[in-house]
């Protein structure tokens, strides 16, 4: 069954106390349980209990130190206060304003994206993530820009390098083709990954750039090698010298209302939501603004940029930032730094040469020393690091600077993450959990993409791309390893869909590319590297318990144990015995924060 990230369509529920909330469980036989003894019960310490809610009969995974597995949990006040057995816990039952019937179903706690961006497709003016071709793309933009003559500039997201062929492959489309459509008005289109934008003329114009503008470090203006001329793309950090995306406030509410109530529908409680590369800043004021309100359905952990070209400037404004926002729901905790670009645009830093051009390494956005020094101010700050590392080059840059901030800055507990990890050298893995870094991948990524692995990943990379993203070699090293979609790079953030690439390294879901799915996960066609396969636990506890400690949120959330968060979900499978083939058919029948349901598949 295919999934998609239904944020248009998504039923969003306001956060109220359980008390007060529909507490029914589609598919999942809820029934009251007011006791109706004339005492209150007692557990057998002899203590009194009460409980809002009580969970039974089906698979309750409390991803505790032990992986253990129980058969009954309550739930009072917002908190877990019974993890345990049946018998252990009639008292609760007993005491419970409403019992669920899990019906063989599985109770587990919430899901945590540990790298999102909060960019939704109501952010633009139109998407292309959805088309397959260089005609359609091109047709959805012009159908736009004639549907809507009266706008003073057109945005669009999701165009694809891949699509393209020819000098095109390599540079990005030409400018002229969005000339054709719309030659008098500024015509901007960022690419899925969020590492490139493709612009029209008049674009370059508006903005100032011309043939002899220089970039922002670590950034490209693509030219015509031969002419020198403006090639119509963007890359990296040059992309900053576009205007930032800014929305109105009762659009940007409602943007993250629908990216909110898509994630909850997806079994999400929590995330870490990180700036995109120079043209979207994290929308605090939008999330603040809900959390006031009553609306926010998402424990939301954040960062603001840190550019090698205006230090004093972002750090200035990060400790603004840290200050402002720290509530319960909301909170800046981390810097985002960008240590290269991406392998779409050969932008990834390596230690050896592209495959395709025998003199190019690709680039940085630092020099080390002003690296170093970043981070251990940054750490000073209280703040963690969070940085983008695509190439082996690069993971080593990030490793060296995390090193010595180690050795510079005080002494503290802070959780310094690299994130992406295509490369990674392997005598730089044991360094991770040397120096207390945590690796934070997108499992979506584990696999050898049908129409992008061969034309971008092999076509860059030669051998190297069979052994690319490991995984295994990072827990056998004992590095903290957490998961995420980085949303909307990956356009379907579902997390059941990363957990059976993670565990088969193969294709999940053919549908998504027109092709039937496997019926085998060592099918060779799309596996890749399978020695780096994990087991469920380790997938489901890179979701949950060690998201929740990449965003310092590990005492509070990711693990259903007495005295934390009851954010959990309930799913319509046993994801430690089904056939791993079917962990992506997983279908969430209840999302609850704070105790509080936020989402249920029956409304």
């Amino acid at each position: 069954m295919k999934k998609k990230f239904a944020l248009l369509t998504a039923v969003m529920f306001t956060f109220v106390f359980v008390l007060t909330a529909c507490a029914q469980t589609p598919d999942a036989g809820t029934s009251s349980a007011q006791s109706t003894a004339s005492h209150t019960p007692t557990a057998e310490s002899g203590e009194m209990v009460t409980a809002d809610l009580y969970f039974e009969n089906g698979t309750i995974y409390t991803v505790d130190e032990q992986d253990s597995v129980v058969e009954a949990l309550a739930v009072k006040d917002g908190k877990i206060v019974f993890v345990g057995s049946a018998a252990d816990g009639q008292a609760y039952k007993e005491a419970a304003a409403e019992v669920v019937d899990l019906d063989g179903g599985m109770l587990m706690p919430g899901m945590i994206d540990a790298h999102i961006h909060s960019a939704t497709p109501e952010f633009f003016d139109f998407s292309l993530t959805e088309d397959t071709d260089v005609d359609s793309v091109l047709q959805t933009i012009e159908d736009y820009v004639e549907a809507n003559p009266d706008q003073k500039m057109y945005v669009g997201f999701g165009y694809k390098t891949s699509l393209f062929e020819g000098d095109e492959l390599q540079k990005g489309p030409r400018k002229e083709r969005l000339d054709e459509i719309c030659p008098d008005k500024p015509l901007i289109v960022y690419s899925f990954d969020g590492h490139a934008v493709w612009v029209n003329s008049k674009c370059f114009e508006e903005v100032g750039i011309t043939e002899d503008t220089e970039a922002t470090p670590g950034g490209e203006i693509v030219r015509d090698e031969a002419t020198g001329a403006l090639w119509g793309t963007l890359k990296d950090t040059a992309m900053s010298m576009l205007p930032f995306i800014e929305l109105p406030a009762d659009r940007l509410n409602e943007a993250l209302i629908h990216l909110h109530a898509g994630l909850n529908a997806l079994g999400y409680t929590s995330m870490n939501t990180l700036p995109g590369n120079g043209f979207f800043p994290v929308p605090w004021e939008g999330y603040t603004r809900l959390e006031e309100n009553g609306e926010l359905t998402l424990r939301v952990r954040g960062a603001g940029n840190v550019s090698s070209w205006r230090i004093e400037e972002d750090l200035a404004a990060l400790e603004t930032l840290q200050q402002q926002y720290n509530s319960d729901l909301v909170g800046l905790i981390a810097a985002k730094l960008f240590a290269d670009g991406v392998m779409d645009s050969e932008s990834a830093h390596l230690i050896e040469s592209y495959s395709d051009s025998a003199s190019h390494y690709g680039s940085t956005m630092w020099e080390q020393e002003a690296f170093n020094e970043t981070v251990a101010r940054i750490n000073e700050m209280g703040i963690q690091a969070h940085t983008h590392a695509i190439g082996d080059a690069a993971v080593r840059m990030a490793l060296d600077g995390y090193e010595y901030a180690g050795a510079n800055a005080p002494e503290g507990d802070w959780r310094n993450i690299i994130t992406h990890l295509q490369l990674v050298a392997e005598e730089d893995i044991p360094r991770f959990a040397e120096l207390d870094v945590i690796a934070v991948a997108q499992p979506y990524w584990h696999f050898k993409e049908p129409g992008y692995w061969q034309e971008i990943e092999y076509t860059t990379l030669g051998e190297r791309a069979e052994h690319e993203y490991p995984m295994k070699s990072f827990l056998d090293n004992n590095v903290r390893l957490a998961f995420a979609s980085d949303y909307p790079v990956t356009p379907n953030p579902d997390p059941f869909l990363a957990i059976e690439t993670g565990v088969t390294r193969n294709l999940a879901r053919g549908e998504d590319y027109g092709l039937p799915d496997i019926t085998d996960m060592d099918d060779p066609q799309y596996l890749l590297w399978p020695e780096e396969r994990l087991t469920v636990q380790q997938m489901i506890r890179g979701f949950t318990i060690d998201a929740a400690y990449a965003m310092f949120a590990d005492d509070i959330t990711g693990s259903l144990e007495v005295g934390k968060s009851a954010d959990m979900i309930v799913v319509d499978q046993d994801l430690l015995t089904v056939d791993p083939l079917a962990i992506s058919d997983t279908t969430v029948l209840a999302t609850y924060l704070q105790g509080a349901m936020v989402y249920s598949a029956e409304q």
